[in-house]
């Protein structure tokens, strides 16, 4: 009898349906170049570097600023008159800036206004600018409170209520409710709505803040003294005015203008002027970078420093 022997597994045929060969397309050269090239272009994936023609203008501006604070501090924060030769030119020199005609009354708004205009410019290049926003506010609240301390030492209304900071704080908190508000749009109608309003709010700013300053507002309400200025004959406008103010209008329309600006000007991020060598001025645009270190730290220094060497020691 013949004994019928068991097939072995390795005498059985392959099975199609259990070993199946994986083929893998391999990508061509030429998608691979396509690929890299894109990864190249993408601008997300690379360092974000600073825009020098916009740190120097941030630079040039608060560079005015430090130095009509500083005139200011020679012409008003002195308690006791000047001992040395410098100091009574430096007074001299104070007395001509804010005089009637001085170089103050040609330069300040100006100067100012730029100074805003460049930090719309700035919010193209942000993020996260309702962080930016919230720290902002931060730093304007401790320059009020710090200020409002150096009124009750030096007994004199240095208090910062509301100035460039403030305004720029505040104009930074709008743009981002504004960009959120961007977001949602999806039809062209509501861009072109939203344009156009833009558009009217700009001018209707200018337009208030301008005449506020050719002739102030006489109105009482404590609320709206931060909005534009006031008559000094309005009881406690004087004292909202204090060591230094600046009207929410008009600068906020400049603010305005320099951020939409700022957003056509620069899509894709980087200078408009390559071939300039940025270093020859690198001191200026690091004060633009660091502009509200810069601001608040002269501002401590000045109010430190004369405070103690002619308010108290008498050596100026």
């Amino acid at each position: 009898m013949t004994k019928i022997r068991k097939p072995r597994k390795k005498d059985l045929p392959p099975d199609s349906s259990v070993e199946q060969t994986t083929q893998v397309n391999q990508p061509t050269q030429a998608e691979i170049d396509a690929e890299v090239t894109t990864l190249a272009n993408d601008t997300s994936l690379a360092p974000r570097k600073r825009i020098w023609e916009v740190d120097f203008l941030r630079g040039f501006m608060i560079l005015f600023v430090v130095w009509d604070h500083f005139m200011w501090d020679i012409y008003f924060g002195s308690t006791n008159p000047y001992q040395t030769g410098l100091f009574q030119w430096l007074e001299k020199v104070a007395r001509s800036y804010y005089g009637t005609y001085g170089l103050r009354a040609l330069t300040h708004d100006t100067f100012v206004s730029m100074f805003v205009f460049t930090s719309g410019v700035s919010c193209a290049f942000s993020n996260s600018n309702g962080k930016r926003a919230i720290k902002m506010i931060c730093f304007a609240m401790l320059l009020s409170a710090v200020t409002f301390a150096a009124s009750s030492i030096l007994g004199a209304d240095v208090t910062v209520n509301f100035n460039v900071i403030h305004v720029i704080a505040l104009s930074v908190l709008i743009w981002a409710g504004l960009e959120w508000l961007t977001n949602k749009f999806k039809k062209d109608w509501q861009h072109n709505l939203y344009g156009w309003l833009m558009f009217a709010i700009i001018i209707t700013v200018l337009i208030v803040g301008y005449q506020a300053k050719v002739k102030p507002w006489t109105d009482e309400n404590r609320i709206w003294f931060f909005l534009a200025e006031h008559s000094h004959t309005v009881p406690g406008f004087s004292e909202f005015w204090g060591g230094d103010y600046l009207a929410f209008f008009p600068d906020f329309a400049w603010f305005l203008v320099g951020g939409f600006l700022g957003k056509y000007l620069y899509k894709q991020k980087t200078t408009l002027f390559p071939k300039f060598n940025a270093k020859w001025v690198s001191p200026i645009t690091f004060c633009g970078k660091y502009s509200i270190w810069v601001y608040f730290g002269t501002q401590l220094f000045m109010y430190g420093f004369f405070y103690l060497f002619n308010g108290v020691l008498n050596i100026l």
